[in-house]
């Protein structure tokens, strides 16, 4: 079973209303014969980072999944698909039967707070080790006042939908780079310093089928 879906990101800043999306894809394999609480099978996600440009060679990604996979696009959206108010289905209704019936309403969701992806952004461009994490609580923090993260918004689409392309040819250096972009220093503990644990893989995974 599968879905395709488009996240969108929309951005308050000193000019107005700036979104990216993407259209991307998550499929899910199958739950164990006797299923745990929580068990959604095996599963897989492709496509690209949600990407807004905010002017002056900077951007704002949505990762695809933090290095913990707390934040992984896989249970965001598992966790959308189950908001009450999309009536996706009852509480002995599990994530393929949500998938199938959002697919077919073209569910929209103003994704709640808690279940915000990894936000990140590149002083240079050019140099995947300038990657820094970005609050979505403080864009101002990293970009200067008048910026501010409205919104993300999560909408199923038709699975003849073309997945978004153009990462690879947009950001060469971060799609091309080998391994992760820094070492974490020895002794980090795991869940502090996470963009130095990001990857090409991050922000872009497969394509179309």
């Amino acid at each position: 079973m599968w879905l395709r879906y488009r996240l969108t990101l929309e951005v308050q800043t000193p000019e107005g209303i700036k979104t990216g999306s993407s259209v991307l894809e998550n499929t899910l394999y199958g739950r164990s014969v006797i299923p745990l609480p929580g068990d959604i099978g095996g599963a897989g996600s492709i496509g690209e980072a949600p990407t807004v440009d905010l002017g002056g060679g900077r951007y704002l990604f949505a990762v695809r999944a933090d290095p913990l996979y707390r934040r992984d696009f896989i249970t965001i959206v598992s966790k959308i698909l189950a908001y009450p108010e999309l009536k996706l289905g009852g509480p002995d209704d599990g994530t393929m039967e949500r998938m199938t019936k959002a697919t077919e309403t073209r569910a929209f969701a103003v994704v709640h707070r808690q279940d915000y992806p990894m936000l990140v952004t590149f002083a240079d461009m050019n140099d995947p080790r300038s990657v820094a994490e970005v609050s979505p609580d403080d864009l101002a923090a990293r970009f200067g006042a008048g910026y501010a993260l409205k919104r993300i918004t999560f909408e199923a689409v038709d699975h003849k939908t073309p997945l978004t392309t153009g990462f690879r040819d947009r950001f060469p250096a971060i799609a091309s780079h080998r391994g992760n972009f820094r070492t974490k220093p020895p002794n980090t503990p795991r869940d502090q310093r996470l963009d130095d644990s990001l990857g090409a893989s991050s922000f872009v995974a497969g394509g179309a089928r």
